[in-house]
This record gives C-alpha cells, sequence and structure tokens, in this order.
C-alpha cells in the first residue's frame, strides 16, 4: 500500500497522516489509500475510534495539486474519487476526529469538515479557498459548510475564498476545539482514548443517526431511533452498564 497515508495504532486509536510534499496536497493516490485504511480500521473491533491528520506542523492539507492536473483521471472522475472517499469519512461508523496540525485550506478544510469532530491548531488557517482561483469546492464543501456554519456564513466564505484564523473558526463552530502549537494531536489522541473507554455500539447507533438525519425525514429519523435502542437493549453493553449504574461501579463496555 502507498504510503501517502501513514497508518499507527496507539491503543484502541487509529491515526491516519496525509504524508505528501507541498503542504499535504491531495491526490488520487490520498484517496485511495486512505480509503483502503478506512476498510481495514472499519472491520477492526480492536480499533474504536479514528483521527485524522497532516504530517509535518505546516499544514493538515492545502487541498489538490492543480499544478500537476488529474493524472489519468477527467476533473469530474477525480472529484467523484475525492468525494465518495470525504462521504466515507463522514458516515463512518466508528468516530473521526481531525486534529488540524496547521493550515486546512481547499480539500483539506473539505476533509476536516467530513470529520465528526475538529481540533485545531492556534495559529494554523481554515477555509473554502477556491473562488481565488476561479473556481468552487468539489469534495462536498458547498454541501457541509452551510450544515456547520449556516447558509449565510457559508456563502460570504466560499465567495470571498477566506481564509478563517483558529479563533474565528471556533467562533463560528467550524471547528470544536483548539490546541496549543506541538499539541493538537496530543489533544486529539486524549480524547478519543476517551471516546474508545464508552459503549462502541451505543457510538456508532449515535453517530449513524446523527450523519444521516439531514438528508432523512424527521419520521424516517425517530423509527431509525426506535430501531437502534431497541437494538442497544439486547445487548451485552447495556447488561454491563446496568448492573455498573446500580453498583456504582465503572462500567467496562466490549462493544456486544
Amino acid at each position: 500500500m502507498s504510503d501517502a497515508v501513514k497508518m499507527e495504532q496507539r491503543d484502541r486509536v487509529a491515526i491516519l497522516s496525509i504524508d505528501k510534499p507541498k503542504m499535504n496536497q491531495l491526490s488520487a493516490e490520498v484517496f485511495e489509500t486512505m480509503r483502503k485504511h478506512l476498510d481495514a480500521i472499519e472491520v477492526d473491533k480492536s480499533i474504536l475510534a479514528v483521527i485524522i491528520t497532516g504530517t509535518g506542523e505546516k499544514a493538515f492539507s492545502a487541498g489538490a495539486d492543480l499544478s500537476s492536473g488529474f493524472g489519468d483521471f477527467s476533473a469530474v472522475d477525480f472529484l467523484k474519487r475525492g468525494q465518495d472517499v470525504w462521504n466515507k469519512v463522514e458516515y463512518f461508523p466508528k468516530p473521526v476526529i481531525a486534529a488540524i496540525n496547521g493550515h486546512a485550506l481547499g480539500g483539506g478544510c473539505e476533509l476536516a469538515m467530513a470529520c465528526h469532530y475538529r481540533f485545531m491548531k492556534k495559529g494554523a488557517r481554515i477555509g473554502l479557498t477556491e473562488t481565488n482561483l476561479g473556481i468552487m469546492p468539489g469534495y462536498g464543501g458547498s454541501l457541509r459548510l452551510p450544515r456547520i456554519v449556516g447558509k449565510s456564513k457559508a456563502l460570504e466564505i466560499m465567495w470571498f475564498g477566506i481564509q478563517s484564523e483558529a479563533e474565528d473558526a471556533l467562533a463560528i463552530g467550524l471547528v470544536d476545539r483548539l490546541s496549543e502549537d506541538g499539541k493538537v494531536l496530543d489533544d486529539a489522541i486524549e480524547f478519543a482514548n476517551k471516546i474508545a473507554k464508552r459503549p462502541p455500539l451505543s457510538i456508532a447507533a449515535i453517530t449513524k443517526l446523527v450523519n444521516i438525519s439531514p438528508s432523512i425525514s424527521p419520521d424516517l429519523h425517530l423509527k431509525i431511533e426506535r430501531e437502534e435502542l431497541g437494538r442497544l437493549f439486547t445487548t451485552k453493553d447495556m447488561q454491563e452498564g446496568m448492573t455498573a449504574f446500580f453498583q456504582k461501579k465503572e462500567p467496562v463496555f466490549k462493544g456486544e
């Protein structure tokens, strides 16, 4: 497998690091390697949370390297590959946390938005800057940004190609927490380890519902919620949680 995206596992957390020259820019190689890693992580019961980051301290990802073209793909096919992988990130059954260790621009911002939770280094910038090049977002940015920050703010960011400083990104909800320089990955790992102690089946069900909610009716959402909760009532984790609650002890969830 290509090393365009490196993977390491720390306890029950997988860390995927984009490792490409020119500020971790995106390519078909990055998309395919990340997809393969996610496929493996999805079925690996020893992994309960995922962190996506970039190598180095300058960039999480500055987006696609348009100067090199699209290789053997048409522009539309290349964009479809990126959309498919970012969709896989968004709908991944295990929590995916972005550790934004540097600038996240264009497609890099779109990847961060596909993640379920975002830590960002103070001093870094994030934004959909495509209109500065006479183009527009192509990896789902025009879909996800309005959901996160609201329609008018999203239009402003995309119209003007704004790069938001970390503090501004936090204020508008584009990121969730700020980290000191050199601490973003550590903070994300600490957060992911806390998630890993929670009941995996409950976490997966909640993540699924929140992710699909914008594309389904309220009635269907509530129907799926009932079904998921009914299923959870039959699990060993529910028995463990209830027993631990009444015995006033810490539960140990096993995803069963």
